[in-house]
């Protein structure tokens, strides 16, 4: 599937969120995505630098899924990327990547908190 998009997001996905279920749903998505996937981070490459590339490939599994429920593409690519490469044992590509992928991490960080403020969502 193509995406339209420019850059590494894809407004559409909470867009869609939002259609879906409110300012609410849209909040919640991206505050999972901001709780969840650094800890997801940390996991893929403490496997990472112990040689567990099966455990890290479902880490970056997790962290390319939640990355398209919010429209981070560039990410959720960059995920995939890694996982087919874990798959095949390239340890020495593998390694250097999760750092670019952190890095995008925290790019897609302040997008999703300015996206999210964009709404002046309040909880309650």
């Amino acid at each position: 599937m193509l995406a339209m998009r420019e850059g590494p997001y894809d407004r559409r996905a909470l867009d869609s969120l939002e259609r879906t279920g409110g300012v609410a749903l849209m909040a919640k998505v991206i505050d999972q995505f901001l709780e969840k996937v650094p800890l997801r981070m940390d996991d893929a490459c403490d496997r990472g630098r112990a040689g567990d590339l099966n455990g890290l490939g479902r880490a970056v599994q997790y962290i390319g899924t939640a990355a398209g429920n919010v429209g981070a593409t560039e990410i959720s690519d960059m995920a995939g990327r890694i996982n087919k490469l874990a798959e095949a044992g390239a340890k020495d590509i593998v390694l250097p990547l999760l750092c670019q992928l952190d890095d995008m991490l925290g790019h897609a960080k302040s997008w999703l908190q300015k996206e999210k403020s964009t709404f002046g969502y309040r909880a309650g």
